[in-house]
């Protein structure tokens, strides 16, 4: 992966190299030699927001760079972290919290970084869909609904996907993320919730999560496509056995990347 110059929040190559060539910023005592490196990088955690810089300390001063890779002998001296603390209380980043304990939905951290620093006035869709949010909604992955069809028409070998359509119609708005399985108070979802439990409760590899920006645009906020913009496109057919053994689920295109911009 190619190194950013700038997390967008406060951290980047401009501002830490400032910090170093004013003086000591570790909290342990520590003079730089000659071509001491720096790398820092952020969420590694997650290969999908990952994202790295590296300094050098080279003829007296911190600057972009790094030693060569291959043709150089390397020792750690010594890891941490760097915090950013905000002046005032932020009022997004709270929310976050909020959403997360009350209905289980993680905002990934780039779009955090990302929309920390904006103002409480912005007209930002992402911004204002995160703010008011109520709810979410689940696009089915194509191994869900294939291992659903599978064990249905196993159990119904001789029925047609009709109630089974209007059972995964249904269900996509009622699945609780703090409780990982499809609540409802007047409907019976024990079979989806039976095929949840045979994968593992692998959420990632049942559902993509979303939030609405508009009538027709998404924020996936799990998985590999965490921080990606979707547009929905297509309502897709899925032939399982024959004529009236299938099912149709909404499919999705990429509009962009998050962790791009």
């Amino acid at each position: 992966m190619m190194p950013v110059d700038d997390f967008q929040n406060g951290i980047s190559v401009e501002n830490i190299s400032l910090k170093l060539n004013e003086g000591n910023i570790f909290d342990f005592d520590y003079a730089p030699e000659e071509r001491d490196s720096l790398h820092i990088s952020f969420n590694a955690e997650n290969s999908q927001e990952y994202k790295y810089f590296s300094l050098i300390f080279k003829n007296g001063i911190w600057q972009e760079g790094n030693n060569p890779f291959f043709t150089s002998i390397q020792k750690e001296i010594a890891t941490g972290e760097i915090k950013v603390i905000y002046k005032e209380e932020n009022h997004f980043l709270k929310h976050c919290e909020y959403l997360e304990s009350e209905y289980g939905i993680v905002i990934p951290e780039s779009i955090k970084v990302k929309y920390a620093h904006i103002k409480s006035d912005s007209e930002d869709p992402i911004y204002l869909a995160i703010r008011n949010l109520k709810r979410y909604k689940l696009f089915y992955t194509p191994e869900f609904i294939k291992s659903v069809a599978k064990t249905y028409f196993k159990i119904y070998p001789d029925e047609n996907s009709e109630r089974l359509q209007e059972m995964i119609n249904s269900a996509q708005n009622k699945f609780s993320l703090l409780e990982s399985k499809f609540i409802s108070g007047t409907e019976n979802f024990n079979f989806l919730n039976r095929c949840l439990k045979d994968l593992n409760y692998e959420i990632n590899k049942c559902f993509s999560v979303a939030i609405p920006i508009d009538d027709e645009n998404y924020l996936i906020i799990n998985g590999i496509l965490s921080g990606t913009m979707i547009t929905k496109v297509i309502r897709e057919k899925k032939y399982i056995k024959n004529k009236t053994q299938k099912l149709r689920f909404e499919n999705f295109e990429i509009i962009k990347n998050l962790n791009e911009y």
